[in-house]
């Protein structure tokens, strides 16, 4: 007979496991964003500062079920069918920083576009993203038997449907965005373009993980949707941290890190400025005087003069020539 840890507690491990070392990568992206960044606004470094800190501590919780269940109740298998504190905790936490990190998308989205709509509605599917999430949590605590777990269709399904569509809002709308300005200017097609594989691969990420964890979901009687589940508030984060960290290679010309940003953007306007060298030509010049003497007297070369002359002196540009 099988253990009643293959349904619940080993699925929830293998993600549990992928979550740790997401927040590995979670870690790096931290240090390289406060070591790059210095002069981002004081508003969006506590921002990943606090999100990391909720990040932290679902790894902490999570741990902390796992060796519950699997350790301090070792055999007991009445435990195994009973969710704890920390499991309920678990939704709700992935749900507040899933949600925040869209809030976040949903600022840049707003200062890329100034489209209230778009914005609102990335903050509408948002809230239903953590009201789902807090469902499942309130639902758990006040139903801890994992018999009753498939029963959580609504709750589940708005948290997961609330985090697809706000994603996919977030990232159709900055590829239009970003794609109108492809022919406005040319010269920046390549950093665009960059901007847009990054947009579409952060937003693609989220959605598919969040996707078959709901097709899991609804589709497995069993916990095999918590290996998609655990990890899905790391893939946000991490997101995030990517494309803040992924800035250094969208400067162009003399634009940088250094720059204060709000969201992570740079608002002022891009301006293109041709880099001219202003030419120094040295002209050596000969004359020659001729004066009446006597006889012996003889023509008298004078020294050699040299004279700069600079395209400013005379008030012509190098865009004349």
């Amino acid at each position: 007979m099988a253990s009643p840890a293959q349904n619940i507690q080993g699925p929830f491990f293998i993600g549990l496991t992928v979550n740790i070392l997401l927040h590995g990568v979670l870690t790096t992206q931290v240090y390289l964003y406060f070591t790059k960044y210095k002069t981002d606004t004081l508003w969006l470094k506590t921002f990943i500062v606090i999100l990391y800190i909720a990040d932290s501590f679902n790894c902490i919780i999570s741990i902390y079920y796992i060796y519950n269940a699997l350790v301090t109740h070792f055999g007991d298998d009445a435990s195994l069918l009973t969710a704890n504190w920390a499991f309920a905790a678990d939704a709700v936490l992935t749900g507040a920083i899933g949600g925040a990190v869209q809030h976040f998308f949903a600022w840049r989205v707003y200062v890329l576009s100034k489209n209230i709509l778009v914005v609102l509605a990335i903050l509408l599917c948002s809230l239903v993203n953590f009201a789902g999430s807090l469902g499942a949590t309130v639902s758990v605590a006040l139903n801890p038997s994992f018999t009753l777990l498939p029963g959580l269709t609504t709750e589940v399904t708005m948290w997961l449907v609330g985090a697809v569509l706000a994603d996919m809002i977030i990232a159709i709308s900055l590829v239009w965005h970003l794609g109108r300005h492809r022919h406005v200017f040319p010269a920046l097609n390549s950093t665009i373009n960059r901007i847009l594989r990054m947009t579409v691969q952060t937003g693609v990420l989220t959605t598919i993980v969040a996707i078959i964890d709901l097709t899991c979901y609804l589709t497995i009687s069993s916990g095999i949707h918590l290996i998609f589940n655990i990890p899905l508030s790391k893939l946000y984060t991490n997101c995030m941290l990517s494309s803040l960290n992924a800035r250094k290679g969208w400067t162009y010309d003399g634009s940088s890190s250094s720059e204060p940003t709000h969201g992570g953007v740079h608002t002022q306007s891009i301006a293109f400025q041709a880099q001219s060298i202003q030419p120094e030509v040295i002209v050596d010049v000969e004359s020659h005087r001729m004066t009446d003497k006597p006889r012996h007297s003889f023509f008298k070369h004078s020294s050699t003069s040299k004279h700069v002359w600079n395209s400013e002196e005379d008030g012509s540009s190098i865009n004349d020539i």
